[in-house]
């Protein structure tokens, strides 16, 4: 397959063509949750960060050490939904307050099953109403709480509802799958279309990347489609891996380390199964 109107020697409009292929190549259905920063979170709907957070008999989620995980977000499965994942109950994200936020860098998909200081919690029934004996009040941790406890929220940040939409998500150049897909695409062109292209741009794929970034939606909080990455990809096989969640840092809400983002990964036969015991969860900064 070659361009269409070959004869239009367009950079600029080859860049756009290239780009419009790698979406339709690469999407993926995601549910993307925008911050709604004026309105308190609903404890058994969506909602990230916060002071407090629901459990069954008010007791809190806590590592080996008796330290409680600090919930980081939290996602009600029921609208939107998407094909392989959970449609109904609710996914909790919870972490630990040290340094590394409950992050295991050496860590791989078996070995997070032992890891105590991180958790995702499914709870397939969720009740319509809370019980006071069920919510769970942590301290906030800002800049006034122990020097020792950590979170990527910020300090000033006290937890929000966050508004569900589904999207369709395109590969980004951090992903491993770009480079393949950008080839492939390559490949449908004539030759010299490209090089003529290569001659005028200087750097064809970087315009591509750039302008792949543009048409992107550009979600912060994301369940589904493809993760994130500030300076590496850290899987193996992505074509057997899932994004349960991907946060990236957000203004006046949360940063991790210096603008990085996080991602929590599982792999597809665990969760068709319902088991979050294996999720790799990572995160990286520029």
């Amino acid at each position: 397959m070659v361009l269409e109107n070959p004869e239009n020697d367009d950079p600029g409009l080859l860049v756009q063509e290239i780009v419009r292929r790698i979406v339709r190549d690469t999407s993926k259905m995601a549910v993307s949750f925008t911050p709604e920063l004026d309105v308190r979170p609903d404890l058994l709907g969506n909602f990230v960060g916060g002071q407090s957070y629901w459990s069954p008999q008010g007791v809190p989620v806590t590592s080996a050490s008796g330290d409680p995980l600090y919930p980081l977000m939290q996602i009600r499965c029921t609208d939107p939904n998407i094909p392989g994942y959970p449609t109904q109950g609710l996914l909790q994200f919870l972490i630990g307050t040290d340094i590394m936020y409950g992050c295991d860098l050496s860590a791989d998909y078996d070995s997070e099953v032992d890891n105590d200081n991180r958790c995702v919690r499914y709870i397939p029934e969720a009740p319509s109403v809370l019980d006071n004996s069920e919510i769970v009040r942590l301290p906030h941790i800002g800049t006034d709480s122990d020097p020792d406890l950590h979170t990527p929220f910020c300090s000033n940040f006290h937890g929000c509802a966050l508004r569900p939409e589904l999207i369709e998500d395109p590969v980004s150049h951090e992903c491993d799958e770009f480079e393949p897909a950008y080839e492939s695409v390559i490949a449908e062109f004539d030759p010299a279309v490209i090089s003529a292209a290569e001659s005028a741009l200087g750097d064809l794929e970087q315009e591509v990347m750039d302008q792949l970034n543009v048409v992107s939606p550009g979600s912060w909080f994301q369940m589904g489609g493809h993760p994130v990455f500030t300076q590496s990809d850290i899987r193996e096989d992505y074509d057997d891996e899932l994004v349960l969640l991907k946060m990236d840092s957000y203004d006046d809400v949360l940063m991790w380390g210096d603008s990085g983002c996080a991602n929590f990964l599982i792999r597809r036969e665990d969760l068709a199964r319902l088991d979050f015991s294996h999720v790799l969860y990572a995160w990286d900064c520029l």
